[in-house]
């Protein structure tokens, strides 16, 4: 046994050795209550928090076990059915060192996670909940220490599965490494047993039967957005657009449409008596969102933006663009790419690309990070979604375009093998391999604009048309009623 795994063991024997004679363990479980438990930031995850708002609103007792972070939703945070148990975010540095100090202080981390966690479960919420519904990934220390407190507390463990763990460490340690194959071990093994399981695609949920030979209630539970994600009319744009820093404060932006917009306009909308409109030659206003890890590749945007400019440049010329173009794309306008999320790789991205704008003229993008409420409005008022996630597992899907399926925002996704559960190529959206894919996406999508870009609004209208697993696109408390409250009776 490595050290790593002695140690974890050795944290969770001490815990479990101290916390055996606590004097709540007999006590029943209340028939309404619920532990959420997410080893994160709880305003960064946002299906647990909606599963936490739809427990809320059934009246069940609800404990956020999670680190503190972003702000969550309001209604939460005043809510007398909510309590947020805050943990200590241990040794949070570890995950930013070298991969030999990463290996050497990891098992320090673990153990000190493990604890914090072992504790909030058992010693800070008074009643023992009848559910303890965990987030996975990650799955070390969580899934070991949430079977422990729940064999103390009497409660039913059931898990959300939005990814495996280990794929995400192969990412940063290689498949064949001794530390991914423990953690894919630990992760089947104290997650294979569990009073319900949610998948969020039908592919993993095959995959973990198959491979984790799961026991116990196993659904699919695919992400669905909030009802308050939705298009947003001109006048709420305009208002979004007014006060957003992105495009309020940027002094670089100033010469990037003609007129150079001065408020009350924007640069996508004017005022006006009855509220607000678009203007007729804004710039098309493309969105994506991000954490800045290794799983999403956005020097393939980079390059297909590089690509998409070229084209541009060269219509506005009258020389021709992409290769596979006609004159039909001659009116290519100019575009504005937002990208939203905070992350160790953001810094490096902002660099490049003010190297690449130097060169351009009909391309801007910018970073953001948005309060919580503004992010839905920043969608609904977008033209285009962008997402760029490549599943570690093969099996996961991006929640940011159930988000913007949600605001009726079509997508270009990157292509992998279980996507199409979600994003159906020509019906609601476009997959792509590569920038120069994308990038012909984005010249056909795009044209005319914004006069009448047929295929996009046709796209528009497909998110609401196609099915999914058989069923036309619903909202998250339609699918909740439906498949997660079944499990609770």
């Amino acid at each position: 046994m490595d050290s790593a795994s002695l140690t974890l063991l050795l944290g969770l024997a001490t815990s479990f050795l101290v916390l055996l004679k606590w004097p709540g363990r007999g006590r029943r479980p209340a028939t309404k209550s619920v532990a959420i438990v997410v080893l994160g930031d709880i305003g960064r995850s946002p299906r647990m928090l909606y599963h936490a708002t739809s427990f809320v609103e059934r009246g069940y007792a609800t404990h956020i076990v999670a680190y503190r972070g972003s702000t969550p939703p309001r209604e939460l945070l005043e809510s007398p059915h909510a309590h947020f148990v805050y943990l200590p975010t241990p040794l949070a540095f570890v995950s930013k060192l070298p991969k030999p100090l990463f290996l050497l202080l990891s098992p320090l981390k673990v153990v000190a996670a493990a604890v914090a966690l072992l504790w909030a479960l058992v010693a800070r919420i008074d009643s023992p909940p009848r559910f303890m519904f965990v987030q996975n990934p990650p799955a070390i220390p969580t899934l070991p220490v949430v079977k422990l407190a729940s064999f103390m507390r009497g409660s039913k463990v059931m898990i959300d599965w939005h990814n495996t763990g280990y794929s995400v460490l192969a990412l940063r340690l290689g498949e064949n490494h001794p530390v991914v194959k423990l953690a894919k071990w630990i992760e089947t093994f104290w997650g294979q047993r569990a009073y319900a399981h949610l998948c969020v695609t039908e592919a993993m949920k095959e995959a973990l039967i198959r491979d984790a030979q799961l026991q116990g209630r196993t659904v699919v539970f695919h992400d669905r957005p909030p009802a308050h994600f939705r298009r947003q009319t001109d006048a709420e744009a305009h208002e979004l657009f007014s006060r957003l820093e992105t495009f309020a404060s940027d002094p670089s932006l100033t010469d990037f449409v003609n007129p150079s917009p001065s408020p009350p306009f924007t640069l996508f909308t004017t005022p006006e008596a009855s509220g607000a409109s678009f203007l007729p030659d804004h710039p098309a206003l493309l969105v994506s969102a991000t954490s800045w890890t290794a799983d999403e590749d956005f020097s393939i945007l980079l390059s297909a933006l590089d690509l998409y400019n070229k084209a541009a440049t060269s219509y506005a010329a009258g020389k021709g663009g992409l290769k596979g173009s006609d004159e039909r794309a001659a009116r290519l306008p100019k575009v504005m790419v937002v990208i939203t999320g905070k992350g160790a790789g953001k810094a490096a991205f902002e660099k490049e690309v003010e190297r690449l704008e130097k060169g351009w003229s009909h391309v801007r993008v910018r970073t953001a990070w948005l309060a919580l409420e503004d992010y839905p409005r920043l969608l609904g008022s977008a033209d285009l979604g962008i997402s760029l996630h490549a599943s570690t597992s093969g099996v996961d899907l991006p929640m940011k375009v159930v988000d913007m399926f949600g605001c009726g925002l079509p997508v270009c996704a990157l292509d992998f093998p279980c996507v199409g559960e979600l994003v159906q190529d020509g019906i609601n959206g476009r997959t792509f391999r590569s920038a120069q894919d994308l990038a012909d996406q984005l010249v056909t999508l795009l044209r005319p604009f914004p006069s009448n870009p047929e295929e996009l609004l046709k796209l528009r209208r497909g998110i609401l048309e196609a099915e999914y697993g058989g069923e036309k696109w619903s909202t998250w408390d339609e699918n909740w009623e439906k498949v997660v409250a079944p499990l609770l009776q």
